[in-house]
C-alpha cells in the first residue's frame, strides 16, 4: 500500500480551473472523539503526470456523524488515487481508480483498524475498486509474512547481467502476489491492466535509476516495451516512472546538449522576438537570417553579442531548444513531448515565478499531446499561485533593505528576514540570536536551490506546532552565492515561519568556527543562553522527530 509521503499541495478544489472532477463522498460510521481528535480530515491524494514523485492532497473535514465530502480535479479518463484516515501507528489507507463522476467510501470506526478490507466503495468503478482493495490486502498480507523476502528478491534482480533482465525479474517479483489470487476468482479486466501497469511501472522505475546510478544506456527496444502508450490509467508507479525516464533524459542530453548547434533560423527568432534594445538594422538582419538560414563567421560574432546583451530568460529558451533538439534523435515523440514538460516543472524550484510563467507560455503551445499539456498547465497554474503573495514579499523585502540601524522584519506573516549583503556573517547571525535570547534556537542550514535543503526546511516546521513561540524559534540560514529573488521566493512560497537569512560565501566563512561548518549536519540547536549545542553530528534532523523534541526539551530545563 503506497503511503502518503511526498504531498506537496493542501489545496481546495477551487484553485484549479478543471472541467471535470470526481466527487469522493463516504461516511465514517460511529466516528469517535479520539479518531477525530488524530485526523479531523479524510485525505484524498492524486497525482500529475509531470510531477511524478509528488501528490496532492485534498482535505475532505469530517461532519459530527462521520461524513465527508470533497471534489478532485480530474485529467486522464482513469486515476489512481488514494484515501487515508488517521495517523501514525493508527492509519488506514485504500487506493481507488477514480473518473468524472461520483464515488463513495464508507467505512465503520470499530473495524477500521482490524478488518483486512475495512472500506467499502460505491458508485463509479466500485466493484474494480472494492477487487483491488481485496488485492492490496492480499499483497500486505504476503509482505508481512515474507519479510525482506521481496526486498532481497529485488536486490538480486537489480544484478542481473542486463538491464533487460533486471526489468523482466522485477516485473515477476512485483506480479507474485497476482496469480495465486487471480486463481481464486474472476478478476475484473480493468483490476488486471491496473496492477499489471503499476508492476511495469514500478519495474521502469528502478531500471532509470539503476541507468542513471551506474551511467549505463537503456537500450531503445527496452525503452520502448517499459514505456508502452497508455493513455487510459493514471497512476503514482506512471508519472513517477516517467519522472525518472525524465531525469535518465536530461542526464544523456546533457552531455551534448551543450555542443550542439542550435539551428541559426531557431537562434535568430529567439534573438528577434524576446532581444531586449534591438534596433531596426538588428531585425532587418535576424530576419534576413530567419529567411535563409544560413550566417557567416562575423554574423555568428553579431549574434553572441546580441547574447550577450539580453536576460538570463534568452539563455533558458537557448538550454531547452537544445535539450528537445539532442532528445528527439533517441526517444519517441510522445517521450519528448513528456521532456518538454519535465524540463521545466523540474526546475520549478529553483527559478523565479517570472521565469516560470515566461517558460510556461513559451514550452505549452508545444506539447503535441493533450492530457500531457493539460497537466503541465495545471503545475504552472499551481506554482504562479503564489504570484500575489511573492509580489507583496518583494516590496516588503525592500522596505526593509532601506532601514536604518536595524534591517529586520517582516515580509509576511510569521515570515521574517534580515538584510545585510555588505554586513558581517558573525554580525548578522549574532543579531539574530540576541533577537531569540531565552528561547532555543533550531539553526536549519539549507539551500532552495536543492530539494533535500527545501525538504529539511518545510520539515522543522511542525517544531512550530509542538512548541510555544516563547520557548523555541527557527532561524533559517541558506549559504552560499544564491540569487536574491529566488531565495525571497523559495521562503515564501515554501511557507516557512521563522527567521532568515541568507549569506554569501565570505559572509559563512565567518561562521565555520562557531557553527562547525565542517560537520555534515545541516541543523544546529542554540541553547536559551545563546550558546551553540556542541555535539553537532549527534543533533537529530526532524525526520527522526521524537528524538529532536527530546532533544529540544532538554535543553530547555
Amino acid at each position: 500500500m503506497r503511503l502518503l509521503r511526498y504531498l506537496f499541495f493542501l489545496l481546495p478544489f477551487t484553485s484549479f480551473a478543471q472541467t471535470d472532477s470526481v466527487i469522493v463522498s463516504g461516511q465514517i460510521k460511529h466516528l469517535s472523539a479520539r479518531l477525530y481528535r488524530q485526523s479531523p480530515n479524510v485525505v484524498i491524494a492524486r497525482t500529475n503526470m509531470v510531477r511524478g514523485g509528488s501528490e496532492q492532497a485534498f482535505l475532505a473535514p469530517l461532519q459530527p456523524d462521520g461524513r465527508f465530502r470533497v471534489a478532485v480535479p480530474v485529467i486522464y479518463p482513469l486515476e489512481e488515487m488514494t484515501l487515508q484516515l488517521g495517523g501514525g501507528d493508527r492509519s488506514a489507507t485504500v487506493a481507488f481508480l477514480a473518473t468524472a463522476g461520483s464515488l463513495t467510501v464508507d467505512a465503520d470506526n470499530d473495524s477500521l483498524f482490524v478488518a483486512t478490507v475495512p472500506f467499502r466503495f460505491g458508485g463509479v468503478n466500485a466493484q474494480v475498486n472494492r477487487q483491488h482493495a481485496q488485492y492490496e490486502a492480499v499483497v500486505n498480507a504476503r509482505q508481512k509474512a515474507n519479510k525482506g523476502e521481496r526486498d532481497r528478491a529485488i536486490r538480486r534482480a537489480m544484478s542481473a547481467t542486463s538491464l533487460a533482465q533486471t526489468y523482466q525479474q522485477l516485473v515477476a517479483i512485483f506480479l507474485t502476489p497476482f496469480e495465486p489470487f487471480a486463481t481464486q476468482r474472476e478478476v475484473f479486466p480493468l483490476v488486471r491492466d491496473w496492477i499489471r501497469t503499476n508492476a511495469q511501472y514500478d519495474a521502469a522505475a528502478f531500471v532509470y535509476d539503476q541507468a542513471i546510478n551506474a551511467g549505463q544506456t537503456v537500450p531503445s527496444d527496452l525503452y520502448k516495451t517499459m514505456m508502452a502508450a497508455s493513455n487510459t490509467i493514471l497512476t503514482p508507479a506512471r508519472a513517477n516512472a516517467f519522472n525518472r525516464l525524465g531525469a535518465y533524459a536530461a542526464g544523456r542530453i546533457s552531455q551534448e546538449g551543450s555542443n550542439r548547434a542550435v539551428r541559426i533560423q531557431l537562434l535568430a527568432s529567439l534573438l528577434s522576438k524576446y532581444g531586449r534594445n534591438l534596433t531596426a538594422d538588428d531585425q532587418e538582419r535576424l530576419a534576413t537570417m530567419r529567411e535563409t538560414g544560413a550566417a557567416k563567421t562575423a554574423e555568428v560574432r553579431y549574434l553572441s553579442r546580441l547574447m550577450e546583451r539580453n536576460p538570463d530568460t534568452l539563455n533558458r529558451l537557448l538550454l531547452f531548444e537544445q535539450s528537445i533538439q539532442s532528445a528527439r534523435p533517441k526517444f519517441d515523440s510522445a517521450t519528448v513531448d513528456y521532456l518538454k514538460a519535465y524540463l521545466l516543472t523540474s526546475a520549478i524550484p529553483q527559478a523565479t515565478l517570472q521565469l516560470v510563467h515566461f517558460l510556461g507560455d513559451y514550452i505549452r503551445p508545444q506539447i503535441g499531446d493533450p492530457l500531457v499539456r493539460q497537466s503541465f498547465r495545471e503545475v504552472i497554474s499551481q506554482a504562479l499561485a503564489d504570484t500575489a503573495q511573492v509580489r507583496l514579499a518583494r516590496t516588503q523585502y525592500r522596505a526593509i533593505e532601506k532601514r536604518t540601524g536595524v534591517n529586520y522584519g517582516p515580509v509576511t506573516d510569521g515570515i521574517y528576514v534580515t538584510t545585510g549583503t555588505f554586513r558581517g556573517g558573525d554580525e548578522l547571525f549574532k543579531n539574530a540570536i540576541d533577537r531569540n535570547r531565552g528561547k532555543a534556537i533550531y539553526v536549519v542550514m539549507w539551500s532552495p536551490l536543492q530539494e533535500n535543503g527545501r525538504q529539511l526546511a518545510r520539515d522543522a516546521q511542525r517544531l512550530l506546532e509542538a512548541f510555544d513561540s516563547r520557548d523555541l524559534a527557527i532561524l533559517y540560514l541558506a549559504m552560499g552565492d544564491i540569487d536574491e529573488d529566488v531565495w525571497l521566493e523559495s521562503i515564501v512560497r515554501n511557507r516557512l515561519r521563522g527567521d532568515h537569512l541568507r549569506l554569501s560565501d565570505t559572509q559563512s566563512n565567518a561562521l565555520v568556527g562557531t557553527l562547525t561548518l565542517y560537520d555534515e549536519n545541516p541543523v544546529r540547536l542554540i541553547t536559551p543562553q545563546g550558546r551553540v549545542y556542541k555535539r553537532a553530528a549527534l543533533l537529530p534532523t526532524p525526520d527522526d522527530f521524537p528524538k529532536l523534541i527530546d532533544q529540544i526539551n532538554d535543553v530547555l530545563k
